[in-house]
């Protein structure tokens, strides 16, 4: 609650600014990937590497002077988190550790990239094929398994279409709000009603044209979504 508390306070500071928004919510997601990943290691096997992962996130909070820095800082941070997840949410799957392996090698390749833009939207795209892996293994009734699919042929189709990185950025991010949406349908049926009306103010704030504020909105539904999950979770356990 403390978190939710911090993102709304520092987001009305930020009335106005798009680009402050966007990185509020963008480091609010990291926070509540972190919490998740807390809730969810009761026997403290990823203790070490979670705090490790923060310690660098809140490092790069301190040295990050623009917008591309704090943007690079973010998705990083939230590929790293959902990195951690993605090795709970699969413990003893040998072919998902061999993926997540192979997704950890072409994203370090990726940060070679001397574009900031880029760089934060090949941490993006490397997320959804972490969270696809989570939700399978979570759906272990399949019935989730054609809208899965679905939100994977978008993913591809906008990667396709996508005429630059901001596009390629924005695909990614939308396509991970909607792979959460069904994480969290699949974690507890009964909070259908508060994601779908998550997903409805997603899906009208999708008419605008302009990307920063799709990229501020995506961002915002990711921290909403992660912080129902949490607290869900948080419950349960």
């Amino acid at each position: 609650m403390q978190l939710w508390r911090d993102y709304l306070e520092q987001y009305a500071d930020k009335d106005g600014d798009v680009e402050g928004q966007t990185v509020v919510a963008a480091y609010h997601s990291v926070e509540i990937f972190a919490a998740l990943s807390r809730a969810l290691d009761g026997e403290d096997r990823y203790k070490e590497l979670i705090n490790q992962r923060l310690s660098f996130f809140h490092e790069g909070v301190l040295h990050a002077v623009d917008f591309h820095d704090c943007l690079i800082n973010a998705t990083f941070s939230i590929y790293n988190n959902l990195n951690t997840l993605s090795h709970q949410f699969t413990e003893g799957n040998s072919e998902a550790t061999t993926l997540i392996e192979k997704v950890d090698e072409q994203v370090h390749l990726n940060t070679e990239s001397a574009d900031p833009v880029q760089r934060s939207a090949a941490a993006l795209r490397a997320c959804f094929p972490l969270l696809g892996l989570m939700t399978i293994a979570l759906d272990q009734d399949q019935v989730m398994t054609d809208t899965i699919r679905r939100v994977e042929q978008r993913f591809s189709a906008g990667a396709r279409a996508a005429a630059s990185d901001w596009e390629h950025l924005v695909n990614a991010l939308y396509r991970i709000v909607e792979m959460i949406q069904m994480l969290a349908l699949l974690t507890d049926p009964d909070l259908r009603d508060q994601i779908n009306q998550i997903a409805s103010q997603f899906k009208e704030e999708d008419q605008t044209k302009e990307l920063r504020l799709k990229l501020r909105n995506g961002f915002c539904r990711l921290f909403e979504l992660g912080h129902l999950l949490v607290a869900h979770v948080d419950e349960m356990i």
